[in-house]
Protein backbone atom coordinates (compact mmCIF):
# COMPACT_ATOMS: atom_id res chain seq x y z
CA UNK A 1 0.00 0.00 0.00
CA UNK A 2 1.60 3.37 -0.94
CA UNK A 3 0.70 6.26 1.49
CA UNK A 4 1.97 9.83 0.07
CA UNK A 5 1.96 12.55 2.97
CA UNK A 6 -1.15 14.73 2.92
CA UNK A 7 0.68 17.59 1.19
CA UNK A 8 1.30 16.09 -1.57
CA UNK A 9 -0.57 17.79 -4.56
CA UNK A 10 -3.05 15.31 -6.36
CA UNK A 11 -3.91 17.71 -9.30
CA UNK A 12 -6.76 15.74 -10.91
CA UNK A 13 -10.62 15.33 -9.50
CA UNK A 14 -13.21 13.54 -10.85
CA UNK A 15 -14.86 9.90 -10.12
CA UNK A 16 -13.70 6.77 -10.13
CA UNK A 17 -15.58 4.01 -11.10
CA UNK A 18 -15.14 0.52 -10.00
CA UNK A 19 -16.11 -2.60 -12.10
CA UNK A 20 -17.56 -5.51 -10.58
CA UNK A 21 -16.35 -8.65 -10.25
CA UNK A 22 -19.01 -10.05 -13.17
CA UNK A 23 -17.43 -7.06 -15.19
CA UNK A 24 -14.11 -8.13 -14.50
CA UNK A 25 -12.79 -5.89 -11.67
CA UNK A 26 -11.67 -6.68 -8.36
CA UNK A 27 -13.07 -9.84 -6.64
CA UNK A 28 -12.87 -8.05 -2.79
CA UNK A 29 -14.91 -5.10 -4.16
CA UNK A 30 -13.76 -1.51 -4.43
CA UNK A 31 -10.60 -1.11 -2.11
CA UNK A 32 -10.02 -0.34 1.07
CA UNK A 33 -7.38 2.13 1.42
CA UNK A 34 -6.55 5.92 1.46
CA UNK A 35 -4.45 6.29 -0.99
CA UNK A 36 -4.56 3.32 -3.09
CA UNK A 37 -2.14 3.34 -6.49
CA UNK A 38 -1.86 0.50 -9.07
CA UNK A 39 -0.92 0.59 -12.89
CA UNK A 40 -2.82 3.14 -14.88
CA UNK A 41 -3.20 4.05 -18.65
CA UNK A 42 -4.67 7.25 -20.48
CA UNK A 43 -6.63 6.08 -23.85
CA UNK A 44 -5.72 5.65 -26.53
CA UNK A 45 -2.31 4.66 -25.24
CA UNK A 46 -2.61 0.91 -24.02
CA UNK A 47 -0.97 -1.55 -21.13
CA UNK A 48 1.79 -1.92 -23.52
CA UNK A 49 2.89 1.59 -23.99
CA UNK A 50 1.80 4.29 -21.93
CA UNK A 51 1.35 2.21 -18.45
CA UNK A 52 3.07 3.88 -14.97
CA UNK A 53 1.91 3.65 -10.92
CA UNK A 54 -1.19 5.86 -10.27
CA UNK A 55 -2.53 6.79 -6.80
CA UNK A 56 -6.08 8.03 -5.87
CA UNK A 57 -6.86 9.74 -2.82
CA UNK A 58 -10.59 10.55 -0.96
CA UNK A 59 -12.97 7.86 -2.69
CA UNK A 60 -15.25 6.52 -0.38
CA UNK A 61 -13.69 2.85 -0.27
CA UNK A 62 -17.34 1.50 -0.11
CA UNK A 63 -18.71 2.65 -3.25
CA UNK A 64 -18.36 1.64 -6.72
CA UNK A 65 -18.41 4.88 -7.96
CA UNK A 66 -17.22 7.80 -5.85
CA UNK A 67 -15.68 11.71 -6.56
CA UNK A 68 -11.79 11.14 -6.01
CA UNK A 69 -8.63 12.46 -6.27
CA UNK A 70 -5.22 11.43 -8.30
CA UNK A 71 -1.98 12.08 -9.45
CA UNK A 72 0.92 10.24 -11.24
CA UNK A 73 3.36 8.32 -8.76
CA UNK A 74 6.53 9.12 -10.69
CA UNK A 75 6.04 9.91 -14.09
CA UNK A 76 4.71 13.97 -15.45
CA UNK A 77 1.89 14.86 -16.75
CA UNK A 78 2.85 14.78 -20.33
CA UNK A 79 3.81 12.50 -23.36
CA UNK A 80 1.88 9.15 -23.23
CA UNK A 81 0.80 10.67 -19.52
CA UNK A 82 -0.98 13.73 -20.07
CA UNK A 83 -4.54 13.65 -18.94
CA UNK A 84 -7.16 16.37 -19.63
CA UNK A 85 -10.26 17.20 -18.49
CA UNK A 86 -12.66 14.67 -20.19
CA UNK A 87 -9.81 12.09 -19.80
CA UNK A 88 -10.53 8.63 -18.75
CA UNK A 89 -7.61 7.06 -16.74
CA UNK A 90 -7.70 2.97 -16.77
CA UNK A 91 -6.96 1.75 -13.64
CA UNK A 92 -5.23 -1.45 -13.62
CA UNK A 93 -4.31 -4.59 -11.32
CA UNK A 94 -1.85 -7.15 -13.67
CA UNK A 95 -3.52 -6.76 -17.30
CA UNK A 96 -6.84 -6.26 -16.50
CA UNK A 97 -8.72 -2.91 -15.90
CA UNK A 98 -10.38 -2.90 -12.64
CA UNK A 99 -11.65 0.97 -13.31
CA UNK A 100 -11.90 4.28 -14.48
CA UNK A 101 -10.79 7.30 -13.33
CA UNK A 102 -13.23 10.05 -15.02
CA UNK A 103 -10.94 13.47 -14.83
CA UNK A 104 -12.97 16.49 -14.30
CA UNK A 105 -10.48 18.76 -13.63
CA UNK A 106 -6.95 18.92 -13.92
CA UNK A 107 -4.54 21.13 -12.14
Amino acid sequence: MTKLPHDVPFPFHGRVVWLTPEQGGRTTGPPRADDYAANAFVPPHTLRFGLASFVLRGFAPEAWVSPAKGRWLTVENSGPHRIRPGAVVVITEGPKPVGYFHVEEAG
